[in-house]
């Protein structure tokens, strides 16, 4: 089953949007769960008109605002419980998914044995990245010392994202990272793939939205800081095979 990820904090202008471009889909094998982040906005509101009718949207309310990290993994997974073979997706609540074929076209690049994909984002013009930001990975560098590509749509395979340690999502002293979770998550998860099962998507099949009340710069920011003074001098995963990944018993779900 594609289970999707939608983390949401102040989206009341967005979150239907998005949520449309999902039910749009002609897959519609899919559950989707938005994660919202104390939002102080109606954001909630607004999704749960959505989750009335559609019974396959999931709302979840933190108290408190998280971060991403934690949405991501712990929350997500308390919440969808997803089996190993799930194919988990990114969607950002203030984001959508450009074409109904998507999620069909994600089925069956999984269907061809890959674990994980990375690339397809579009986005305003005015938004700047570096020009190898939209690039495929260079695989002959470590991932923690190039520019950082693996850029939405990101998805993957559930059995590869309880395969990072737990340490490895906090700060050193015990806190949860809270923005920059890309890096956080996705760099492990591709070091654990390698190249052939990790897929670079070349059409821009995600718009990814600038505003005035996204986390945009300073997500960039903390990412660049997580990646300079910290990922880079921890030791990166090794690749493992899919019986290593699925038998592997994560350190940070709770109660399963």
């Amino acid at each position: 089953m594609v289970k999707i990820i939608t983390t949401c904090y102040n989206c009341e202008s967005y979150i239907s949007y998005c949520i449309k471009s999902i039910q749009m889909q002609e897959e519609k094998n899919w559950e989707m769960y938005i994660m919202d982040d104390a939002s102080t906005d109606s954001s909630v509101s607004v999704a749960r008109e959505f989750a009335k009718k559609d019974s396959r949207i999931i709302i979840t309310q933190n108290k408190e605002n998280k971060g991403a990290v934690f949405n991501k993994t712990v929350n997500f997974v308390s919440v969808a419980k997803p089996d190993d073979e799930d194919i988990i997706v990114t969607v950002d609540g203030d984001d959508y998914l450009k074409h109904s074929k998507t999620l069909s076209y994600l089925n069956t690049i999984y269907s061809k044995g890959y674990w994980l994909t990375y690339g397809g984002i579009d986005h305003d013009p005015h938004m700047m990245h570096p020009k190898d930001f939209y690039t495929e990975v260079d695989w002959s560098l470590s991932l923690r010392n190039q520019t950082f590509c693996l850029s939405h749509l990101r998805s993957h395979k559930f059995f590869l994202l309880k395969n990072v340690r737990d340490v490895d999502l906090k700060y050193k002293d015990g806190r949860f990272f809270k923005y920059g979770e890309d890096v956080v998550l996705f760099i492990p998860m591709a070091e654990m793939a390698g190249k052939n099962r990790c897929f670079h998507i070349k059409d821009k099949l995600y718009y990814y939205r600038l505003h005035d009340k996204n986390d945009h710069d300073l997500n960039n920011e903390e990412r660049s800081y997580i990646i300079r003074q910290d990922l880079s001098f921890r030791l990166p995963y090794k690749k493992k095979t899919k019986k290593q990944l699925v038998n592997y018993v994560c350190d940070w779900i709770r109660n399963r």
